[in-house]
């Protein structure tokens, strides 16, 4: 009466073992059962945290396998949903599995390992397809931080993330130090050091604190993870851009379950669109030459919707910044530190010019803030040392 697990999301690939798994890709799992000619039968699952033996769903899920004991399941929507529904973009989780059918046993169950599933799309070009064992911590192998850029901008004062992964394996302290560059990417100092949680989890870790100067000298930021004396992950370098008199600070989730930081520097236009609204009319007693009161037309809901433009971007930058044009959550910050920010929808996604030389492409999207919201009467920048708009008021619902 065997019900096996015959192959799970586990991988070894280029020497690296990984239990990770892009969830909004795939899951997969195979189970064999020599019961498969009962009558009725069914593959019961249910899904636990990888620490407990709670049913995280509250479903336990029913498969019928083929005719020849084979069952072959995907379980990435799941698990995406569950992770839309909790706000979380990591879940460390096992499975408890059996089989029953009309008239047989009651049902036992069994335990898997565990398994990791980050908040990510499959990266096409990845030999792991939808297993992500170059994005992990690895002495040998070191992996990639959670970024599509290959040379990301950071802002002095503004807040920016990096995104990278802790898994299951035993790499313990772990450190990411940050340090500040010139021109030639000559070492100048050092920023901030970050001890990394062994907690299994997704991280976005601040590459800066919004208080602290960065040197003059300073061209590139660079953020290091090494276990000493080792390098675990592959290094990242930013380049430290200066900000513009009229910045618009977006946050988006790119396809491999990060947090990406952008300012738009380049112009951004400003379009309300409003509804035909109501006529409020006043009888006019008044002589026709002298009269100063008319209809009243007053709008019932109105939408800000923002055009924000950058250039400069090379092939590859223009790709990474492109996601923001299918990311399933982006924001616009209205404060340099992200401590506020509002929900936005990307309304239209314009085109994306290339440029002949690969280096000086063109970015534009459409961002649409929520009904009866100026975002210029929230927006509080001044404190990176101009003040391009009076933070005039501020709805917390809107946060």
């Amino acid at each position: 009466m065997a019900l096996t697990l015959t192959t799970d999301p586990v991988r070894t690939i280029n020497g690296v073992l990984s239990n990770v798994s892009a969830g909004r890709s795939q899951a997969p799992f195979t189970f064999t059962t020599t019961e498969y000619a009962q009558p009725n039968i069914k593959v019961e699952i249910y899904i636990t945290s990888a620490t407990d033996t709670v049913n995280l769903t509250g479903v336990v899920y029913k498969y019928s396998p083929k005719s020849d004991g084979t069952l072959f399941i995907d379980l990435s929507s799941i698990l995406s949903e569950y992770m839309e529904r909790q706000g979380i973009k990591d879940i460390a989780y096992r499975l408890f599995y059996g089989q029953q059918w009309t008239g047989g046993p009651s049902i036992n169950y069994s335990t898997s390992p565990a398994y990791q599933a980050i908040y990510g799309e499959k990266q096409i070009y990845s030999i792991g397809g939808a297993n992500v064992y170059n994005y992990l911590f690895d002495v040998t192998n070191p992996g990639k931080a959670l970024t599509k850029f290959i040379e990301p901008k950071i802002w002095a004062g503004w807040k920016r993330t990096i995104g990278v992964i802790v898994d299951s394996r035993s790499i313990t302290a772990k450190v990411m130090t940050v340090q500040y560059l010139n021109i030639n990417k000559g070492y100048i100092s050092d920023g901030i050091t970050t001890n990394l949680s062994d907690t299994v989890d997704l991280y976005d870790l601040d590459l800066q604190s919004s208080a602290a100067a960065v040197p003059a000298s300073a061209k590139y930021l660079r953020a290091t993870f090494t276990k000493s004396p080792d390098t675990i992950l592959q290094s990242v370098d930013y380049k430290v851009t200066p900000v513009c008199a009229n910045p618009i600070f977006v946050e988006y989730l790119n396809s491999l379950g990060a947090w990406e930081q952008f300012v738009f520097d380049l112009k951004q236009d400003v379009q309300i669109e409003a509804e035909e609204g109501i006529i409020s009319s006043k009888a006019i007693s008044q002589d026709y030459a002298t009269a100063n009161v008319t209809n009243i037309r007053i709008a019932n809901t109105w939408t800000q919707q923002l055009i924000c433009k950058t250039d400069g971007l090379s092939n590859a930058d223009l790709l990474a910044l492109n996601e923001i044009k299918r990311s399933t959550a982006v924001r616009l910050l209205l404060t340099r530190d992200g401590s506020r920010f509002v929900q936005v929808v990307v309304s239209n996604s314009y085109g994306d010019i290339y440029s002949t030389d690969n280096t000086q492409n063109d970015f534009m999207v459409q961002l649409t803030m929520p009904s009866n919201f100026n975002v210029f009467e929230a927006i509080d920048y001044e404190d990176a040392g101009f003040q391009a708009h009076l933070n005039v008021a501020f709805t917390a619902a809107y946060n």
